[in-house]
């Protein structure tokens, strides 16, 4: 074989430098990184020709070859391909295309990656006792550093420092990005190469003056160092990470990018916040959730309690989550602040801190990792998935995969602040009674049954409900017209109605009321009649303390004892407004779900057409002045009203910010009292 062009350099004393891919040599037969033959053995006689020929075409073939190969790994756009293949070193024409012959490939990197080192870092700079781990990337586009450091309670957190473009690092390199991402992979092409050894020294003078702790110029050596490699098998990438092991304190390789491009900073802190993902929870991550006490009397005390969801300790392979399934409950129902007459909601809305360690209420800044927002039901229970990604990191996932998003949105709240709303007690929820007073009369059945349907939902709701609190009674009284239906009957029953007791027993009653279909000739029922009847009803005191309530579900207001010029008066006298105070007396609460009542429109002249108007305007808020439960057909659920009637007057009205480990009042043996 020939002598090349690189050892006529070696025996005249110059440095050996490879004519395909200019790497300096050290004297060895073929170039280290291309494998291209230098010189081989000495022969007799003086080159032919066609050996100058043939040396030459093989030298091309080879260079074409080597530019062709760094020109493909730099996944340049069209233009800068373009650009890139009229700088191409010509491949000669008497011998095959260089696309068609195996292409020399660059080695692997020497050094190879060591993740138990990078795994001892990572545990060190958790516990403290490192200070900071620096992250240097030689990506395909710039050279960057990233300072990674441990914050409260050992979180790991990548900081970006620096970073350069190449062509600031060596001002050798071509101006264009394509260009620089040429040289970068190897290529020489027809312009003026970039001098190996000035690379190098550039490279090295980058890394004194971005990271002298590491590096030099500070004396010692205490910053560990990790390299994270870019493009893999770019020649010039490949002597910059050699540059750094010769002049550095590195503790570890990474693995190369995945991709080219990964040399931007967004793009480096991201990767090395992906590594920090395998350093160990120094310190437990959390729930932070409230629970119901079991203290006696009429509330049942607060308290905070924590639900581990990750073990101190738990290190995470590349690439791996845990999870974490955990059950939370929601609060009692919330009523309108000020006593509104809005019905609840049939949701609540919580957080649920998350915790690196266990809150104490004597650290000013406890370690939130964050504050997702739930919607759960009222005294319902919610199944949710918590994944770990890394320290600090976690998913909080509902049953349908869906991904709970920080609450509220915009700035974090200050954990202290909403702990501060979380109430200390919570009055114990005692048994109800309820009596639901349904007007049959109607223009049609379809409005009749549309109440006994309300009524039906109403009561297997607070059925449902009850059964976190006392237990739940029931009785139903259904009032009709006072009208006799025809001149045979001139007496009929007015009311139809059944004590409380058991849910099943009103239901029952309620699918048995007849429906009375009438046209709409008076402007009142016979609700006083319903009045009187439920105030019997509640006569005398039970043996244990409950919440009674009334509820009316009907469609007009009740009748005057007397005729007041043109406002009805009842046949029977019963004054509705004296059976009202009796039952409030009693400490029942009247409730209504009616909309209000559109009085006719009274001719101008007419006698007392003003105060008919009045009385029929007004009936409705006369009966729910109280306690203000007036609900509104459309628009609040029989699910909300049945909420609204079990809530006591005495319920906060914020309700708990925090979900609940357990149910806040455990279930009695009898739930339906």
């Amino acid at each position: 074989m020939l002598l090349s062009s690189g050892a006529d350099e070696k025996r005249s004393g110059l440095v050996v430098r490879c004519p395909v891919c200019f790497h300096p040599g050290r004297g060895e037969r073929r170039c280290r990184i291309c494998g291209f033959l230098l010189f081989g053995d000495p022969v007799l006689g003086a080159a032919t020709e066609e050996d100058h020929r043939s040396a030459a075409a093989e030298l091309a073939a080879a260079a074409h070859a080597w530019d062709l190969d760094a020109a493909q790994r730099t996944l340049s756009d069209p233009a800068g391909q373009a650009e890139i293949a009229g700088l191409l070193r010509p491949a000669p024409s008497d011998i095959p295309h260089p696309a068609d012959s195996p292409r020399p490939v660059a080695p692997a990197p020497a050094v190879a990656a060591e993740p138990h080192a990078l795994a001892d870092l990572l545990h060190r700079l958790t516990t403290g006792e490192l200070p900071e781990v620096l992250f240097v990337e030689f990506g395909t586009q710039r050279a960057a550093v990233v300072r990674a450091y441990a914050g409260a309670a050992g979180l790991p957190h990548a900081r970006p420092c620096t970073e350069t473009p190449w062509t600031e690092v060596v001002p050798e390199l071509g101006p264009g990005e394509a260009l620089c991402r040429f040289q970068l992979a190897g290529g020489i092409g027809t312009i003026e190469p970039v001098d190996r050894l000035n690379f190098d020294q550039a490279v090295r003078d980058w890394l004194h003056a971005v990271v002298p702790s590491a590096c030099g110029g500070t004396g010692t050596r205490t910053t560990p160092l990790v390299l994270l490699r870019g493009g893999d098998g770019w020649a010039l990438l490949d002597r910059a990470a050699a540059v750094l092991h010769d002049s550095c304190a590195a503790s570890t390789d990474s693995a190369p990018a995945s991709a080219p491009g990964s040399g931007e900073l967004t793009a480096t802190t991201a990767r090395v916040r992906r590594l920090l993902r395998g350093a160990p929870l120094r310190e437990p991550h959390t729930l932070l959730l409230g629970r119901a006490g079991t203290g006696m009397g009429d509330h049942v005390p607060v308290e905070l309690v924590h639900h581990v969801l990750f073990e101190a300790g738990l290190r995470l392979a590349p690439g791996e989550t845990r999870t974490a399934a955990v059950t939370v409950h929601g609060g009692p129902p919330v009523l309108p602040p000020g006593g509104g007459t809005a019905a609840p909601s049939e949701t609540l809305t919580v957080v649920l801190p998350l915790l690196a360690g266990h809150y104490r209420s004597a650290d000013h800044r406890p370690p939130l990792l964050g504050l997702p927002r739930a919607e759960l039901p009222v005294h319902g229970s919610a199944h949710l998935t918590f994944v770990l990604h890394g320290p600090g990191e976690i998913e909080v996932r509902t049953d349908g995969d869906h991904l709970l998003d920080e609450a509220p949105d915009g700035p974090r709240p200050d954990l202290l602040a909403l702990l501060a709303r979380m109430p200390r007690c919570l009055p114990r929820p005692r048994p109800v009674e309820l009596i639901c007073a349904v007007e049959m009369s109607g223009t049609d059945r379809a409005e009749a049954a549309e109440r006994v349907g309300f009524t039906s939902d109403l009561i297997r709701a607070a059925e449902r409900h009850a059964r976190t609190g006392g237990g739940l009674r029931v009785g139903v009284i259904g009032y009709y017209d006072h009208a006799p239906r025809n001149e045979h009957q001139p007496s009929r029953k007015l009311i139809q109605s059944v004590p409380p007791g058991p849910p099943a027993r009103a239901l029952q009653q309620l699918r048995e009321l007849n429906c009375e279909v009438r046209p709409r000739e008076a402007l009142t029922s016979s609700l006083e009649d319903a009045l009187k009847t439920a105030a019997r009803m509640t006569t005398g005191q039970p043996a244990e303390s409950v919440d009674r309530v009334l509820l009316v579900v009907g469609g007009r207001p009740p009748a005057l004892p007397t005729q007041d010029g043109l406002v009805p008066g009842c046949p029977r006298a019963v004054d509705w407004r004296e059976q009202l105070w009796t039952l409030r007396h009693r400490g029942v609460r009247v409730g209504v779900r009616a909309e209000p009542f559109a009085a006719p429109t009274t001719t101008p002249g007419v006698p007392s057409g003003h105060r008919l108007h009045y009385y029929l305007s007004r009936a409705w808020q006369e009966l729910t002045a109280t306690d203000r439960l007036l609900f509104r057909p459309g628009s609040d659920s029989a699910e909300q009203a049945a909420l609204a009637l079990a809530a006591g007057p005495s319920r906060d009205t914020h309700g708990s910010p925090l979900a609940f480990a357990a149910p806040v009042v455990p279930p009695h043996g009898n739930p339906t009292h």
